[in-house]
């Protein structure tokens, strides 16, 4: 369904609004509590939504999908065709959108966790891993335990660091993030290698 400006901007309130409510401490919210906070009509809120769990849902669906562009690997090479710059690229895309949507993401991630969110970030890293390791072609070089093993643990710590840099209030930019985050998921956190 193709929504006119005015639509958009309403949606964007209301999911501003759900936002802030739980921010303040409100764990069930009516449709009355949001379309107030948003200054959205409730008829207005009907034509985007049956309740406030369908807008939850379509706000963590909207997320989640700009989660999934930016990390979508479009020009897949083996990791010796990738240059040193090529290397963080999806990375930095995903700190981005993490600081552009920082207060769902501190909301939903930080402050009150939404299994749903979390999920469904959970998933998208581990697609991201999965597809790095097979388009890298280094499942060769993988230690000899079950591979979703690896693509859980890689997937889980960069979720761990992504509330870390939240948490830190995005002291380390994007880049550096990302560059990081490489480094450890080619390296492992060690100057050199360990006797």
């Amino acid at each position: 369904m193709k929504l006119d400006p005015r639509q958009v901007r309403s949606k964007e309130k209301l999911h501003e609004a759900y936002l802030s409510l739980i921010i303040e401490g409100h764990e069930q919210l009516s449709i009355q509590q949001v379309c107030a906070k948003a200054e959205v009509t409730r008829p207005t809120f009907y034509k985007l939504y049956k309740d406030t769990n369908e807008l939850r849902k379509a706000m963590i669906e909207e997320l989640l999908l700009e989660l999934k562009q930016a990390l979508t690997i479009l020009n897949p090479k083996s990791l010796d065709e990738i240059t040193e710059e090529e290397k963080p690229e999806n990375l930095i895309l995903f700190f981005e959108h993490v600081q552009k949507n920082h207060i769902a993401y501190e909301t939903l991630l930080i402050y009150q966790t939404d299994a749903l969110f979390t999920n469904g970030i959970q998933e998208i890293l581990k697609e991201y891993v999965r597809d790095g390791i097979f388009f890298s072609k280094t499942r060769p070089f993988l230690i000899n335990v079950n591979e979703q093993l690896i693509i859980a643990y890689a997937a889980g710590a960069y979720l761990e660091c992504v509330r870390w840099w939240i948490t830190t209030n995005y002291e380390t930019p994007p880049v550096e993030m990302a560059k990081t985050l490489i480094e450890l998921s080619l390296n492992g956190p060690y100057i050199k290698r360990m006797p």
